[in-house]
């Protein structure tokens, strides 16, 4: 599986934006949707809410937790230790099934590319 991270014109301004190499028979990815789910605010300040969910994979993979969930404005993630759901909060078709070490990666990599500049050409590819 590989995402890629880009940044897109939004409204006179640019946003980030993450697409998935695999997506559901609607051509859709749970794990983009979640990655972009804002909840209708400005971008950098989601970045306390996705470093939380770092710490909640980071204290079930130590196994101080057996499960978390971690969700945002209309998409969330119920982690274990082997493996992270992704899911809607609005419909429960859209799931994804991930390992939690390959959602981990995407998390940290979405984190360090929102941080970053924001320029049209910059298009960053995680294979996870």
């Amino acid at each position: 599986m590989k995402i890629c991270f880009s940044w897109e014109d939004s409204g006179g301004g640019l946003s980030p934006y993450c697409r998935s190499s695999i997506l559901n028979e609607d051509g859709v990815s749970p794990l983009a949707c979640l990655l972009n789910d804002d909840g209708g605010i400005y971008f950098l300040d989601t970045t306390p809410w996705l470093k939380e969910g770092l710490t909640r994979i980071s204290n079930v993979k130590r196994s101080s937790i057996p499960c978390a969930d971690w969700s945002r404005d209309a998409w969330g993630a119920e982690l274990t230790k082997a493996q992270v759901k992704i899911y809607s909060l609005y419909d429960e078709n859209y799931i994804e099934l991930l390992d939690i070490e390959s959602f981990e990666v995407a998390l940290l990599a979405w984190i360090n590319f929102i941080q970053m500049p924001s320029e049209p050409s910059v298009v960053t590819e995680v294979n996870l």
